[in-house]
């Protein structure tokens, strides 16, 4: 049953003969009028409310705050007594007391309780106690906060009240943003702007342009990436309303991030490959970091180091059925390099790096593990003697660590893809560990050494015609590798 639930301290009644309120009155009466209840009133009382008796009544007795409260004025609010939950506590609260009130409270609240938090009582540190049992609530138990108050009492007796629930509301746009600035994504902030009635058009503008490239990158579409980034630019540009609330002042503070946030992906939209790597490793998108690199780096790397087939190595490439309609550079890095693999028919593997020797061993996948470099040099010495491939000799060693890189990010693919397959354990020498810690670290190498290569142009041998990294190959008809 869903109940409108009142947080409160009990203040003291006061000592103040002018004054025959207590400061948690105003409060209650506030919520009254609004018809918010209280169903429920859980307050925290320390040991002076509860046993001093310090509230003169009209006939002359004494009684304590908690029984005045109970017993006088919750009835003449026209409010059952027995609504009043009282939480004891001591005078002043330790951390060992502090954590039993929080815990005192959390057990009192209900699942689709409605709360209201009166922060007129108490000291300082019990604003935040109350605060951090509602904060919990919501995401324990989906209870929502309504208000959030304090009544002010003034000299002539009469009180005030303050609402401070836009404060509390800031809250939710912390949360948006942590959520942002570790997963990437600004579902909840756009959702906080609809919330609070922002309507700056410039913000709705970016926060869905940065929505677009998150639901982008966590499905893989890298073709629309770069596009997704030109529209985040554009709309980086738009120059935001004046603030005229702290909503607005906190959402122009953070476009200022977002500018820091996006900064390296924005530099070169067409070549950003690694900032996109190491922004999916920071925001632990591992699977969407190793598709990107999958896809994009062999044309990167064939961009800037100067590596391609032979005409005898391109006449194997296109003999292949599976390679057809693909652009070059893709068969040669997935399939060669990840293989030790030679564009020729007899002897392929220079480095046997299969682990399974048969598509029927692992649920129909043939598993590869990755090579060391001395056999990747083997490999390479292997593949230009016999004339398979051409490189510019300066960068030999770029090109050799490009394919060990490329190694070991289709075999955390695989991993990923395969992660309960018991195959992988057949030459653990040669599986890369499957923990977020190794994959973390290998996609950072692998973006520092993209980073590396970036500036460097392929330097073309004399007399070699370079092929475009887009260049496709034909139909073939030979059987696959």
């Amino acid at each position: 049953m869903e109940r409108n639930v009142l947080l409160l301290y009990m203040s003291p009644f006061g000592k103040n003969p002018n004054i025959h309120t207590q400061t948690n009155e105003a409060a209650v009466l506030e919520l009254k009028k609004h018809k918010e209840g209280p169903d429920c009133i859980l307050a925290l009382c320390s040991e002076l409310v509860r046993t001093s008796p310090t509230v003169h009544l009209p006939d002359g007795k004494t009684c304590t705050t908690v029984e005045y409260f109970r017993d006088v004025f919750l009835p003449s609010a026209g409010i059952p007594a027995e609504r009043l939950v009282v939480i004891p506590v001591p005078d002043s609260m330790d951390d060992k007391a502090q954590f039993r009130a929080i815990s005192l409270l959390l057990g009192k609240i209900e699942a689709e309780d409605t709360l209201s938090i009166d922060l007129s009582g108490g000291m300082r540190d019990t604003a935040m106690l109350l605060v951090t049992a509602a904060r919990c609530m919501r995401d324990l138990r989906s209870v929502e906060t309504r208000r959030v108050i304090y009544s002010e009492l003034l000299s002539d007796g009469t009180s005030r009240i303050h609402d401070s629930s836009q404060l509390y509301s800031l809250f939710d746009l912390i949360t948006a943003m942590d959520e942002f600035f570790s997963t990437g994504t600004a579902q909840k902030l756009k959702g906080y702007l609809w919330s609070e009635g922002e309507s700056d058009p410039a913000l709705h503008t970016l926060l869905a342009r940065i929505n677009q490239f998150s639901d982008d990158l966590a499905l893989c579409r890298v073709q629309a990436l770069n596009e997704d980034l030109s529209q985040i630019a554009q709309a980086l540009q738009a120059p935001p309303k004046e603030s005229k609330n702290l909503t607005s002042l906190f959402f122009h503070l953070l476009n200022d991030r977002f500018r820091t946030e996006f900064e390296g992906l924005l530099a070169s939209p067409k070549n950003n490959l690694p900032a996109l790597v190491s922004w999916c490793a920071e925001h632990r998108m591992y699977q969407q970091a190793l598709t990107l690199l999958c896809e994009q780096m062999p044309a990167y790397v064939c961009r800037h180091l100067f590596v391609q087939p032979t005409e005898t190595g391109w006449a194997y490439l296109a003999a292949q059925n599976q390679n057809k309609g693909k652009a070059w550079v893709y068969p040669l890095f997935h399939f060669h390099f990840c293989r030790l693999t030679l564009m020729q028919k007899e002897y392929p593997y220079t480095t046997d790096l299969r682990l399974t020797h048969s598509k029927d061993d692992a649920d129909g996948n043939m598993l590869f593990g990755v090579a060391n470099s001395k056999e990747m040099h083997a490999y390479m010495d292997t593949v230009l003697a016999s004339g398979q491939l051409v490189i510019d000799p300066e960068v030999r060693w770029q090109i050799e660590d490009a394919a060990l890189f490329y190694q070991r990010v289709m075999q955390y693919r695989n991993q990923i893809n395969h992660a309960s397959d018991t195959a992988f354990g057949l030459q653990s020498d040669r599986i890369l560990p499957l923990d977020t810690a190794h994959i973390e670290q290998t996609l950072q190498d692998v973006a520092d050494y993209l980073q590396e290569i970036r500036p460097m142009k392929p330097d073309v041998p004399e007399g070699v015609k370079a092929l475009p990294v887009t260049k496709t190959i034909p139909a073939g008809t030979a059987s696959n590798l």
